[in-house]
């Protein structure tokens, strides 16, 4: 059940108006424990971002998740999203990403919490 929260300073029609759906397909497609319906995504656009301390396109994406991060899984993580990114018009070397690991425990879902659901062998 990752958490998404995406924030770039282009405007959002320069995103398209399917750009979370397709985000969405890029990462359940990068990260194939989590399924494509369980990912929320937001996305703020136009945002006062300056990386570096130019304001060229640019993004910070923070990701939380349970039980998907390791040091070699997250490079292939950074390198679909930074080239995801790089055909809407923001280049890899202008995007952040935050990698947060999760405690299962701490995942609200559907009136309870992801480790009860695990606990239970729902998921």
């Amino acid at each position: 059940m990752p958490f998404v929260h995406f924030v770039t300073n282009l405007p959002a029609d320069r995103l398209g108006p399917t750009f979370n759906q397709i985000f969405n397909q890029v990462l359940a497609d990068a990260i194939p424990e989590k399924p494509y319906e369980l990912f929320a995504i937001n996305t703020v656009a136009n945002a006062t971002l300056t990386f570096g301390g130019s304001s060229e396109p640019a993004a910070v994406v923070h990701i939380k998740a349970y039980g998907i991060y390791t040091p070699e899984k997250n490079v292939e993580y950074s390198k679909a999203i930074c080239t995801f990114l790089a055909d809407v018009g923001i280049p890899g070397e202008r995007v952040l990403i935050d990698f947060s690991d999760l405690p299962a425990s701490h995942c609200g879902f559907n009136f309870t919490t992801a480790q009860k659901l695990i606990d239970e062998g729902k998921i």
